[in-house]
């Protein structure tokens, strides 16, 4: 749990106090393995619990009906949310899946909202974690520009991990780019090993 703790505070600027981290901890009530591919919250599904990414590699996915788009990656000590089911009480608009096999901490929902309302240390801890993810969203922007090789280099450079371990297709979705594009750039780009 220590690695997990570390993690966590790494996941936004603002570091929670370790008794309120404690306390975030003891509400992981349960451990949800994922082979590579298996979705942990499926397309349309209603799921409002609070996920927190303990191994692997999760992607966030969308499918516009011809094809699907990865949109974001988490990593450990990564929050997972289907924000359509917690905030708005709906099916899940996106798909999250592991993209490796992978593992997750569970935190019921009505635990979680608990905790924001008797810690305002906690309660701000959600609040900078949400505004880091928004960040990101907004960041991704600037790392994956550029032309296809650009957005490829990018991703080589500052996810190194996500190049390792993912399949190239969902890698590909990620970059806008095809397969096959991307294993040319693979071939071209890095080192033989």
């Amino acid at each position: 749990m220590e690695t997990l703790k570390k993690q966590l505070s790494e996941e936004c600027s603002y570091r929670m106090r370790d008794e309120t981290m404690d306390r975030f901890l003891g509400l992981m009530t349960e451990t949800v393995e994922l082979k590579d591919g298996e979705p942990l919250i499926p397309y349309g599904r209603f799921d409002n619990n609070v996920y927190v990414l303990k191994s692997g590699i999760v992607r966030s996915v969308w499918f516009d009906g011809l094809k699907e788009t990865t949109f974001a990656f988490a990593l450990p000590g990564t929050v997972i949310i289907s924000y359509y089911s917690f905030y708005l009480r709906e099916p899940s608009f996106s798909q999250f899946e592991a993209c490796c096999d992978s593992a997750v901490m569970k935190i019921p929902k009505a635990g979680f909202v608990e905790l924001m309302e008797q810690s305002h240390d906690f309660a701000q801890w959600v609040a900078w974690m949400s505004l880091s993810q928004l960040w990101f969203y907004e960041k991704k922007r600037l790392v994956v520009n550029g032309d296809a090789r650009e957005r490829f280099e990018s991703l080589l450079r500052n996810r190194p991990e996500i190049i390792e371990k993912v399949r190239s297709k969902v890698i590909a979705s990620y970059i806008g780019i095809t397969p096959q594009y991307l294993s040319n750039l693979k071939k071209t780009l890095m080192p033989k090993r």
